[in-house]
C-alpha cells in the first residue's frame, strides 16, 4: 500500500514556528489551570462568606478588591 502525503504542497513548519506553537499552547494550558484553581477556591462556601463580609462591611467594594488586598496583606506579613 502506497502512502500519500495529505497535503503535498503544504509548507513544513520551521523549528521556530513549532517553538512558538508550544509556547502558546503552554501559556493557554497554564491560564486554564489557574482559572480552574481560582474557580475551585472562589466557589467554596467559606471563601464566599469571607468575601461577602468584607464587601458588606464596606472594607472592600468588590470581590476583586478584597482578593487583591488580602493577597497584598499576606505577602507583606510573610515577607516582613
Amino acid at each position: 500500500m502506497a502512502r500519500t502525503v495529505p497535503e503535498p504542497d503544504a509548507e513544513l513548519l520551521s523549528a521556530e514556528d513549532v517553538h512558538q506553537d508550544v509556547v502558546s499552547l503552554t501559556a493557554a494550558l497554564e491560564r486554564r489551570r489557574a482559572e480552574r484553581r481560582a474557580y475551585d477556591l472562589l466557589t467554596r462556601h467559606e471563601v464566599q462568606e469571607m468575601l461577602n463580609k468584607l464587601i458588606t462591611s464596606g472594607t472592600c467594594t468588590s470581590e476583586k478588591e478584597a482578593i487583591e488586598r488580602a493577597l497584598r496583606t499576606l505577602v507583606t506579613a510573610v515577607t516582613q
